[in-house]
């Protein structure tokens, strides 16, 4: 059983060394490639700042060269009105740097127009209808309420060209007079597609201060307000923005991952350049979820496996538990038998050898006598008078005598076994030295006897007589039957002796 308990224990603790040498390896590859997808993931991020850096200034420098061409346009305007140069003298000079700027721009932007000293001046050629209000316009409204800023109107689509364009406008130094020119877009959205186009971006996005799209690698996101379109990916992204101060965020859009980078370019707008990553993360991620998985799964096995072993162990317990129990019960109910046995081969009263016992001695004695002889002789013997103590004092009185009657032949032959056969017939093995005086030892027996029967002051009980006979066995006897037939002749003689001597005795049965 002991054994039992230390081979579960060994495999239980072979399990656990299992289990964390598997659990050491899963760690260090988890280890590993979460390592590399740090790695990878700050890859992209620097190859996606240098992008939104690269986009970004060629944006700015776009946008910049028409706010910096107004500007020195507005300055040198600021300067004619101070002189009190005329609207002549005013519309020329629109004139003149309108071709300047178109050819600047390569057509992108036609000129300069405005309202200057409370007329409407166009150095672009164009003619307004008589009902135009320059006044109510949004490029006048919006440099109106931002003085000395240039503000941006638009993207709108010009009714005469029908191109994509913004209005760039700005207060003079009368603050009543504004300044204006148109620029086209399509510049700034050929940036954003081309850099889209190239695989640099997944979107590339110009945004002003209200968070409306001005340029966008995707046309039909051109004029939308992402800030007024809730649960869009516009809009998602500008409240990541608005919530950071980084100039880089990572965002989660419908089960996708994007790196957004944000830069401020001219005039404070923000050219927003969006790098898809699902790809590339999820290369790193799907080993990291399997081997995850796999070390989930192994730990799930050995845990199953653990359990049916201790189940097993627990099942192993109890058979041998009950293997002992079954044993300890074959053990009990064996010395019990044997404890039978005992009492089977050992007689109750005197505490000699049983008949069963004597029986089975002679049986031995006989199968030794077919190969060897050893000097044996067998004496028989009968106690006297039981029968008249058991009539005259009770069985009780009986007993003591037949023991004691017992306990004098056991002193006389106590280097051989004495078995009681009978009620009252007891028989002595006698072998090597009580073999060799065997003469001598009979007669102390009956020397005995006489001595004892002759103190008539004792009690009956107490006044031990036992008849005798003794014979040897021969060498030519095959069993003992001959040689206690003779004993037995000789023992019944003795007790005829007996008889005649103490004629006082109404009956001595045999």
């Amino acid at each position: 059983m002991k054994k039992r308990k230390l081979s579960g224990y060994f495999a239980v603790q072979s399990m656990i060394f299992t289990t964390l040498i598997v659990m050491f390896f899963v760690v260090g590859i988890i280890v590993y490639y979460s390592m590399l997808y740090a790695e990878t993931r700050e890859h992209i991020t620097k190859i996606g700042e240098l992008n939104a850096e690269t986009s970004a200034e060629q944006i700015d420098k776009y946008l910049s060269s028409g706010v910096d061409v107004l500007r020195m346009t507005g300055y040198t305007l600021d300067n004619m009105i101070r002189n009190g140069n005329s609207q002549e003298e005013i519309l020329a000079y629109l004139e003149n740097q309108s071709i300047a700027v178109s050819n600047i721009t390569s057509g992108n932007s036609p000129g300069f127009y405005g309202c200057i000293n409370n007329g409407y001046l166009d150095g672009t050629g164009w003619v307004p209808e008589t009902d135009y209000a320059p006044l109510e316009r949004p490029w006048y409204v919006e440099a109106k309420a931002n003085i000395g800023r240039v503000s941006v109107v638009g993207p709108y689509v010009d009714s005469r060209t029908h191109r994509n364009i913004i209005t760039l406008s700005k207060t003079l130094c009368d603050v009543k007079s504004v300044i204006a020119m148109d620029f086209s877009m399509d510049q700034l959205q050929k940036i954003a597609e081309d850099l889209t186009a190239h695989g640099k971006s997944y979107a590339e996005i110009v945004l002003n201060r209200e968070y409306k799209v001005l340029a966008h690698s995707d046309k039909s996101e051109i004029g939308k307000c992402y800030f007024t379109e809730p649960g869009s990916f516009g809009n998602a992204l500008i409240d990541e923005l608005r919530s950071t101060d980084e100039n880089y965020f990572f965002l989660r859009y419908e089960g996708a991952d994007y790196i957004v980078y944000t830069t401020t370019v001219a005039n404070d707008w923000f050219c927003v350049s969006v790098i898809d990553a699902t790809s590339s993360l999820r290369r790193l991620k799907r080993p990291l979820i399997f081997i995850f998985a796999a070390a989930l799964t192994i730990l799930a096995v050995q845990l199953v496996i653990i359990i049916r072993s201790n189940k097993n162990t627990q099942i192993a317990k109890q058979l041998s538990d009950d293997l002992s129990e079954a044993e300890n019960a074959i053990s009990e109910k064996d010395s019990r038998i044997g404890e039978i046995s005992k009492l089977a081969f050992k007689d109750a009263l005197t505490g000699v050898g049983s008949k069963s016992a004597f029986n089975r001695l002679t049986a031995e004695l006989a199968e030794k006598h077919k190969t060897s002889h050893t000097p044996t002789a067998v004496v028989m013997l009968d106690v006297n008078v039981l029968k008249n103590v058991n009539d005259t004092f009770g069985h009780d009185a009986g007993d003591k005598y037949l023991c004691g009657c017992c306990g004098l032949i056991c002193e006389i032959f106590r280097y051989s076994p004495v078995f009681r056969i009978g009620g009252d017939e007891f028989v002595a093995v006698l072998r090597n030295a009580d073999f060799s005086d065997r003469e001598k030892l009979l007669q102390k027996l009956r020397d005995a006897c006489d001595e004892s029967y002759s103190h008539t002051d004792r009690m009956p009980w107490e006044r031990y007589s036992i008849a005798a006979g003794m014979s040897d066995w021969l060498p030519d006897e095959p069993d003992i039957e001959q040689a206690l037939l003779r004993a037995d002749k000789a023992m019944y003689d003795s007790k005829r002796s007996f008889k005649e001597r103490h004629k006082e005795l109404k009956s001595i049965s045999r």
